[in-house]
């Protein structure tokens, strides 16, 4: 217990950029089923929409979406107790790298 308290210590330091970096994950691994769904979505209009459309998704759409989420995963993660905030943060990499793993071997 005392060890998992301790490193919580070390890591609540860093409680923006570990939920950033999950933020981040999640875009990156599910970035493409979304791009994919616009682009289904769009691909009757005329090419100039559509290039505006992928500029406003990946800029305004993914930028929009770390800026409110990162937040909200950063005041929830640290508002935890020290062995679910360890727990909370190790499960959520592990989980994060078994959806990579299984979802681009698709």
């Amino acid at each position: 217990m005392t060890l998992l308290v301790s490193v919580s210590g070390w890591l609540r330091p860093y409680n923006d950029e570990i939920a950033l970096a999950i933020i981040a994950t999640l875009l990156v691994v599910f970035g493409d089923r979304i791009n994919w769904l616009v682009r289904k979505l769009v691909r009757p209009y005329w090419v100039g929409f559509r290039v505006l459309a992928f500029v406003a998704l990946c800029t305004f759409g993914y930028g929009t979406l770390t800026v409110w989420l990162v937040p909200v995963l950063a005041g929830v993660l640290i508002s935890l107790a020290a062995p679910v905030y360890v727990a909370s943060i190790v499960g959520s990499f592990v989980v994060l790298g078994i959806l990579a793993e299984g979802y681009h071997k698709k």
